[in-house]
């Protein structure tokens, strides 16, 4: 079987979209959340999909990290991909709870290029650097950091002290998050760059979006101290969602160039900032 390795714009364009804008959806999914016995490593798919969990394109893995249940950091495993999606393996040395996360970092750009020409790019940092010229007038330009985190247990959940990862959202728990059952009450604390974010929106779904009309989202609040507690109503697996930041405003395509809408706003200096994360948690039967 051939595999496939994904660029890592498709993960740049999907977290861009606005929140509520589910067209796309980009997760990870670990194998099991609570692994007992023999188990000691847990393979976490990543992927992005219309209907949650349901495998459509292969996300590309940006900046990897894991975090053990002492705070320290751990290698990744071994990592593959197909033509729906990528995978890696997470070997867990030590009993307790582990934070996996995967950061991305992305430009979105409007230029002229030497001839005057409307151009635009999106691409990763070092390949605008490399793609669009030093001195080309910028019309627009948007910076994207794009993460999606999962947290996994050896033979029992944990509330360690996981130290903010510093850059874009992220969410730090504040009880167990794994071994989870129906009626349970979780906390957290959204971060922002490393710092609580007050008063921002986010977006809890269930599985199983596909089989239903309704997607059944339900909007959580952070509140001053950027905290907010999710509410486990029924067993399944949950996509928690959030986006902040600068919105670029669209123009149409100028005629003679690249189609479709052109990122706007924000200078070389001083981009459109903009942030995104999903996480995935698993809920089982009481």
């Amino acid at each position: 079987m051939t595999l496939l390795r994904p660029h890592p714009i498709a993960l740049a364009l999907a977290t861009a979209l606005p929140l509520f804008a589910w067209a796309h959806d980009t997760w990870v999914l670990p194998s099991s959340t609570l692994v007992t016995g023999r188990n000691q490593s847990v393979v976490v798919d990543a992927s992005v999909s219309t209907d949650l969990f349901i495998a459509e394109r292969p996300l590309a893995w940006g900046e990897l990290r894991v975090t053990g249940p002492d705070g320290k950091p751990l290698p990744a495993g071994e990592r593959s991909a197909t033509a729906l999606l990528s995978s890696v393996v997470i070997e867990l040395p030590a009993e307790g709870s582990y934070r996996i996360s995967n950061l991305s970092e992305s430009l979105m750009a409007s230029y002229q290029d030497a001839e005057g020409k409307p151009q635009r790019f999106r691409g990763t940092p070092a390949e605008f650097a490399q793609k669009v010229p030093a001195d080309a007038k910028l019309l627009g330009l948007v910076h994207t950091l794009a993460r999606q985190q999962t947290f996994v247990s050896r033979e029992k959940a944990t509330v360690p002290a996981f130290a903010p990862e510093g850059r874009g959202l992220e969410v730090l728990p504040l009880d167990a998050v794994n071994d989870l059952s129906d009626g349970d009450r979780t906390r957290f604390t959204l971060l922002l760059n490393g710092q609580p974010l007050a008063g921002e929106k986010l977006s809890l779904v269930r599985e199983g979006n596909r089989y239903r009309y309704d997607r059944g989202e339900q909007t959580l609040s952070t509140d001053a101290q950027g905290q907010f507690s999710v509410s486990w109503a029924a067993p399944g697996r949950y996509w928690l969602g959030v986006s902040h930041g600068d919105r670029p405003a669209a123009a149409p395509a100028p005629q003679g160039g690249p189609g479709g809408p052109m990122a706007m706003g924000g200078t070389r200096d001083k981009p459109l900032e903009r942030a995104s994360l999903s996480a995935t948690f698993e809920v089982l039967p009481r």
